[in-house]
């Protein structure tokens, strides 16, 4: 199973290999499992998270980026339109401004979504201990 696993998540986007692999352990964890094969799971369950722990971490610091980068084109911005008013010659620093901010809304919303399963997998982990 363990191949299919991988071989499913290969071309899919990270929040649909969370899914995935969120049904295989809860169907791992939620029948009985001898104990070879709850050491099997439990390495592989070990390796999958970290490997979405890796995948968090590389996200954070893009988001971080981004919202640091959405943040001072805000005061930028900000002060551009309350010293200056409206200006077209500034309508691309504008767009500019408008689609990182956008952009990093939406990184915020993923990493949100790899936070909480990424936590959720930590309680499998207990169930796999015991």
């Amino acid at each position: 199973m363990q191949l299919t696993i991988s071989r499913l998540c290969y071309n899919k986007n990270m929040e649909d290999k969370i899914r995935e692999y969120e049904k295989y352990i809860k169907e791992k964890t939620s029948g009985k499992l001898g104990p070879i094969e709850r050491v099997k799971v439990a390495e592989y369950h070990k390796e999958m998270v970290a490997n979405f722990q890796h995948e968090r971490f590389i996200h954070l610091i893009i988001m971080l980026f981004f919202v640091a980068v959405a943040m001072i084109l805000l005061a930028i911005f900000g002060y551009d339109l309350a010293s200056y008013g409206w200006m077209l010659e500034m309508l691309p620093f504008y767009i500019l401004t408008a689609i990182v901010t956008i952009l990093s809304a939406f990184y915020v919303k993923h990493y949100y979504f790899l936070e909480n399963h990424i936590q959720a997998l930590y309680e499998y982990t207990k169930k796999l201990r015991e």
